[in-house]
């Protein structure tokens, strides 16, 4: 029955958010407390016919089944909760159930549904500063793709990326999450000290906070690695801390993942009546847990133990069993995007071009979930117009836009330097970068904006401790253009600075000016190394309503004419746009276009194009 009054219904949808509150905050302490709390905020907001607490009663049964292993049915309660921040258009609900719909299919090995959703995820988060948390989070779930593709290196720098943003906003859980995925990857990359460091910076962090449920995560991975390194007898130390303090934890996850270990080192350690019986408890605990990661090493810890008590045959199915799991799950693995991207960016592409085609074609759908696109520029500014159209299938050109402190609205428009996948990569870099800059360190001037994306472009891509390659040393002599423009509309203000890039300002009374860049590329690593940080100079301009602003890249002037050869040129861009003013931005657009292909007569795009045009 709903209830009567407007101060009555109030009340209760104020009771709907605390539950999906407590629902939330018993996630990981006790999921069948989550679970029960997420139903009653379900139940009570479907009878007031409050959709948005439906929207994170369902989000919060989704959290529940995936902590608990039940994948089919988060995956549901997950999708209801997406549709309905679809129909709200939530971008807060929408970021925060992407992420979660890709980690689950991350965890059932449907690795380009979780590509796709990890990607998506991002286009939200990156507009809500507040996000960071689990814009980082999301960053660090596409490492842990890269690293079940056993390309430990990627997945590091994606975690350390990650814990960066995690510290920057001071997120110690986050921190945490990352230290012992880094752990991790150390561990398979051999270098134990490092793995050891780091899983007990993720352990001093959950002492710190005092969550059980991540103390004993990190005794769990610190006894993993010292099982690998043939200390099981102190691993067995760890595995007993963890198991006194699941006593208090409903978490059957953590307890699988507790008995696997255990028994691994029991077996390590000639202790086999100890690891039958933690064997059989295993077992028992299938009632409440579905097959998970830590289940796909079962069979090889079951052949170990059949082989050290000398019974073969059983060994034998055992081990066939295991290899019959790895090989279905690096099937599946093989068919996850970001490898398909990787292998393409280490291709030759001109001599694999045919072949690579289709690679290609994925890598495309990757830029089109990652980066910014028409709906965030319109999301940012309402009136607006746009235009890209690469090189080959994939663009070394791209926008970002967010929003800053007090009404700031920051638009940036990038080439990064050569055309194809490299030029693709390197585009995901800085659009992160970007994305760093502006949300998390909260700097909107134009100038700095450049001049902290050149520094940290210079640190992550030629680190002095690494070694360049040949492709590398190839692209030092170049860098990004770019444009940045924050408008500040209560000021009546815009501000301005360039790398390559012009602004152009369209004003309906006086017509069009061309704003100068400075001639310094971003990125471009000099002979000579610099003893001060690289300053950008940020130009002011007063603007009022209905004035327009422009930038555009250089593939339009740089567009070949098929009869002849000759270039579109700089002054004929100039030309066209003092004769076509921008009265509605769709059509003059589509006008620019249509100049675009009667000059180039069918000729293939000369280089990558992008137009970006806003009203204030």
């Amino acid at each position: 029955m709903k209830p009567s009054t407007s101060e009555e219904v109030e009340r209760q949808r104020r009771l709907v958010d605390e539950l999906n509150a407590q629902a939330y905050d018993e996630r990981y302490n006790n999921t069948t407390l989550s679970l029960r709390l997420a139903s009653d905020a379900l139940e009570k907001a479907r009878a007031l016919a409050y959709v948005e607490g439906q929207g994170w009663a369902l989000r919060n049964l989704g959290i529940a089944h995936a902590i608990l292993g039940h994948l089919e049915e988060a995956e549901s309660r997950f999708q209801e909760a997406l549709a309905i921040f679809e129909r709200l258009e939530d971008m807060r609900g929408l970021g925060l159930t992407l992420s979660n719909l890709g980690t689950v299919y991350q965890q059932m090995g449907r690795m380009e549904k979780a590509v796709e959703y990890l990607g998506r995820s991002l286009r939200y988060l990156q507009l809500i500063p507040d996000l960071a948390f689990f814009y980082a989070q999301t960053l660090a779930n596409l490492g842990s793709l890269f690293g079940e593709l056993e390309h430990y290196e990627l997945g590091r720098e994606y975690h350390e990326k990650a814990l960066q943003i995690h510290q920057g906003i001071g997120a110690q859980r986050g921190m945490f999450f990352c230290l012992v995925s880094l752990g991790s990857f150390y561990q398979r990359l051999q270098q134990y000290q490092e793995a050891e460091a780091r899983l007990q910076q993720a352990l001093d962090i959950a002492m710190e906070l005092g969550e059980e449920d991540l103390v004993v995560r990190a005794l769990l991975s610190q006894a993993q690695l010292l099982n690998d390194m043939d200390r099981s007898s102190e691993a067995l130390v760890r595995l007993e801390q963890a198991e006194k303090l699941l006593t208090d934890i409903a978490n059957p996850s953590l307890r699988f993942f507790l008995y696997t270990t255990m028994a691994d080192a029991y077996v390590a350690l000639d202790l086999l009546e100890k690891a039958e019986e933690t064997l059989s408890r295993l077992d028992a605990l299938r009632r409440d847990i579905r097959e998970g990661v830590a289940e796909y090493f079962l069979p090889e810890i079951r052949a170990r133990l059949a082989e050290k008590q000398g019974k073969y045959e059983q060994a034998f199915q055992y081990y066939k069993d295991y290899v019959q799991r790895r090989t279905a799950l690096q099937r599946a693995v093989t068919q996850n995007t970001l490898s398909t991207l990787e292998k393409v960016l280490r291709e030759d592409l001109l001599g694999a071009e045919r072949e690579a085609a289709a690679d290609l074609g994925v890598a495309r759908r990757i830029q089109e979930v990652l980066l910014h696109g028409e709906a965030e520029l319109r999301q940012v500014f309402p009136e607006c117009a746009y235009w890209i159209l690469p090189k080959s299938l994939v663009s070394g050109d791209f926008l970002w836009v967010g929003r800053g402190k007090e009404g700031a609205r920051v638009l940036a428009v990038v080439d990064a330097s050569g055309a194809g996948v490299s030029a693709a990569i390197l585009c995901t870099i800085a659009h992160t970068l970007l994305y760093e800059i502006v949300s998390i360190r909260g700097v909107t001037d134009p100038g700095r904006i450049l001049s902290q994306l050149h520094k940290s472009l210079l640190d992550l891509l030629y680190p002095s401790a690494k070694t360049s390659f040949p492709e590398m040393e190839d692209m030092q002599a170049e860098g990004f253009q770019v444009g940045v423009c924050t408008v500040l509309a209560s000021a009546g203000e815009v501000h301005y600075a360039g790398a390559h890039i012009p602004l152009w300002v369209y004003n309906p009374m006086l017509g069009w000016e061309q704003l100068q860049p400075d001639k310094r590329l971003i990125g471009q690593k000099v002979q000579t190394e610099e003893t001060s940080p690289r300053l950008y100079t940020s130009t002011i301009i007063p603007v009022e309503k209905q004035w327009v602003l422009v930038f555009m890249t250089d593939g339009w002037e740089r567009q070949v004419r098929a009869s002849d050869g000759k270039r579109y040129g700089r002054s004929a861009v100039r030309d066209y746009l003092l004769q076509h003013p921008p009265k509605d931005l769709e059509d003059w657009v589509k006008g620019i276009q249509q100049e675009f292909d009667t000059w180039r007569e069918g000729a293939a795009p000369t280089d990558d194009i992008l137009l970006a045009a806003v009203r204030i």
